[in-house]
């Protein structure tokens, strides 16, 4: 996503990111992107809660006019119940995915370098 962000701004049209892996976020480097502390797959708010999706929307829709510089803001939403819930549905077992870095993660030793050349340019 922030690839195709970059691009469209590169060319004019104005962008903003609503995420909730801030160490993903970082590495793609967004133009504008707004970071919601909830679980993966909630970014937008939690489920059937019309009323937190709309808060988390409307604030993260504020980007467009007070970003003035590339970069990553933090909203003020956390959700607590949130995380407990992903452990509940993992019957009490701990996440068992690798640890995350904040070092970018390449598919291919030929898709590192287009992405450092990309940046270079």
């Amino acid at each position: 996503m922030s690839l195709i962000a970059r691009h469209f701004e590169s060319v004019g049209l104005p962008t903003l990111i609503l995420g909730s892996a801030l160490d993903i976020l970082t590495a793609g480097r967004p133009p504008r992107a707004q970071f919601v502390n909830y679980p993966l797959g909630f970014e937008a708010g939690r489920f059937r809660d019309k009323s937190d999706q709309l808060e988390i929307l409307s604030e993260a829709l504020r980007g467009f006019d007070e970003m003035t510089e590339p970069g990553i803001d933090l909203l003020p939403f956390e959700w607590p119940e949130g995380w407990a819930m992903l452990t509940e549905r993992e019957n009490g077992q701990q996440d068992s995915r690798s640890a995350r870095t904040t070092d970018p993660q390449y598919q291919s030793e030929e898709d590192r370098l287009a992405a450092e050349n990309a940046a270079q340019s």
